[in-house]
């Protein structure tokens, strides 16, 4: 009897320690942060931590970046999530290409970037609104394989990806806190918008120059967005033409990112 008990208590021992953050010995000599959950260990780092992986779905392919900010993998608390969709000169199949400008840029620029980046690149030729549901399905795959916040997922792009941005939020707003389109190129006006979309915080930016993607189709989408009670926000950039990515720089965008969560969907 007293063996069991021992037993019993040996096991419910492990069983606590199971249940908090844990640290292990990797073979490089840093640690590798268990935490509770079904979240992927990422090891412990004092800068950012750069995973690359291809994701495969029904009959489609995206390669990936997933950049993890160093206190990621110090603390055990979940983190918020920039989606971002770069646009049509960085599609292809060298992922570095995706690090050329946007978040992915910021995120290996700055050790304080207090976000997790997730960054598919879009294959030669094709476009990201052909990419809408594996994107989703992407989403469905990273979320909970790693400590995201899933009521702080935010979606940005610029050119082809601002379109995708706004073709994606459309299609599943409930994915999303809010979304930072930038220079849509084309964006596709819904015959409808989701009663979601309605109250989904955007924030999007277009150049006054922008001769690529005119400026009046952007702001017609969202004159469509607004006449249905939406109150989405539009910042023209002065003498600016197409190419806008530089905006990304701005910190005033992540801190307004940060102050949005997801709306309750019950």
């Amino acid at each position: 009897m007293k063996k069991l008990i021992l037993i019993v208590v040996i096991f419910a021992a492990a069983f606590a320690c199971l249940s908090k953050e844990t640290f292990f010995p990797a073979t490089d000599g840093s640690q590798t942060a268990v935490t509770a959950g079904n979240a992927e260990p990422i090891a412990r780092s004092d800068r950012f931590v750069e995973k690359k992986a291809i994701f495969r779905y029904k009959d489609q392919t995206l390669q990936y970046l997933l950049i993890f900010p160093a206190q990621y993998t110090q603390t055990s608390n979940r983190w918020p999530l920039i989606l971002f969709l770069h646009g049509s000169s960085l599609r292809g199949q060298n992922l570095d290409l995706v690090k050329e400008y946007g978040p992915t840029w910021l995120a290996e620029q700055r050790n304080d970037f207090p976000f997790v980046v997730l960054a598919p690149q879009c294959p030669e030729n094709d476009d990201w609104l052909n990419k809408l549901e594996i994107l989703a399905a992407l989403l469905d795959e990273v979320l909970p394989a790693y400590r995201i916040d899933p009521d702080r997922v935010y979606l940005t792009g610029t050119s082809l990806g601002g379109r995708g941005t706004w073709a994606l939020a459309t299609q599943r707003p409930d994915y999303f806190a809010a979304i930072v389109p930038l220079a849509a190129a084309k964006p596709l006006l819904p015959t409808t918008w989701p009663k979601q979309m309605l109250t989904l915080p955007v924030w999007a930016f277009h150049g006054e120059n922008d001769r690529i993607a005119p400026l009046e189709n952007h702001e017609a989408l969202l004159a469509s967005l607004r006449s249905q009670g939406a109150a989405p926000r539009l910042t023209i950039l002065p003498n600016q033409g197409h190419n806008i990515a530089g905006i990304y720089k701005n910190q005033e965008i992540y801190d307004w990112l940060l102050s949005q969560k997801r709306a309750s969907t019950q």
